[in-house]
């Protein structure tokens, strides 16, 4: 709009009467005023809505926890879209122009933001199909600990040293995962060494009743013990034993220190790596 066209519209607001004035600003402001009413009850009842939700999930069993916090994001969310739809057709917007608006936003979003999507997507999946979920101990994208949350961009990670990762969706579903809690029962695999003058048998029944003497350790199925190599310098025993996931890591640690303990008691060697040098003389 050029100088004399501006001039003319100020001219012509000026010259109007006080009412005409209050015509044509009252509408306007009222539906400024009511656009903002809108919004406000709209972010009110989203977020009254999602406590609830948050609520209900908590004391139900319906739904998985890993889902639930979706949920409760898609329903604040859901609800501020309405009200922002509503305000935009309280000022003359209509229906079928907000969604040619929001698919050309969406075109313009999505082809900027390519790997942001792709993670949504992950995401998705990782809600649908379930590898993980919220308190599992997992192994992924070169990452292993306790899944503290599956949102729909990142899986954030607890790790036994206490440090949060938060991996990308994308990664997650891409790498193999390795969920050592869905199954329940873990298996050990420990290599115990002894030196070649040992007695095999009483070293087997040393470590099987170390396994006994600890309830952690399951007895159907029975641990297996097995030589599994004639080595440079050591007999190696491998020992499997079943145990809960949920105490697994101390009945191992466990295991290692009680086998110590009885095979020095037994007078049964642990060798180290040794070389022996023959001499012989010309």
């Amino acid at each position: 709009m050029d100088s004399f066209n501006l001039s003319l519209l100020i001219d012509g607001i000026v010259g109007q009467s006080d009412n005409q004035i209050l015509n044509i600003v009252l509408p306007i402001g009222l539906k400024v005023l009511g656009g903002l009413l809108l919004l406000l009850v709209g972010w009110v009842i989203s977020i009254r809505l999602s406590a609830w939700a948050n609520a209900f999930f908590e004391t139900s069993d319906l739904i998985e926890e890993t889902i639930e916090k979706v949920l409760v994001q898609l329903i604040r969310f859901g609800v501020l879209a309405v009200a922002v739809v509503l305000v935009l057709q309280l000022f003359g917007v209509q229906t079928a122009t907000i969604l040619a608006l929001l698919s050309g936003v969406a075109l313009a979003i999505g082809l900027a933001v390519q790997g942001t999507l792709s993670n949504v997507a992950a995401g998705v999946m990782l809600l649908v199909l379930r590898p993980i979920k919220i308190g599992e101990w997992v192994e992924t994208a070169g990452e292993g600990g306790s899944v503290s949350r599956v949102g729909l961009f990142r899986t954030d990670i607890v790790t036994i040293n206490n440090v949060l990762v938060s991996i990308p969706n994308t990664a997650v579903f891409q790498a193999p995962i390795h969920n050592y809690t869905r199954l329940g029962r873990r298996r050990m695999t420990a290599v115990v060494g002894v030196a070649y003058d040992s007695d095999v048998d009483q070293v087997c029944e040393i470590l099987r009743k170390v396994l006994a003497d600890n309830p952690a350790w399951d007895s159907d199925p029975a641990p297996y013990l097995y030589v599994s190599n004639l080595g440079d310098f050591s007999v190696d025993i491998s020992v499997w034993a079943w145990a809960d996931g949920s105490v697994y890591f101390d009945a191992q640690a466990n295991f290692k220190l009680e086998a110590k303990k009885a095979l020095d008691a037994a007078g049964i060697e642990i060798p180290f790596p040794h070389h022996v040098e023959i001499r012989r003389s010309v």
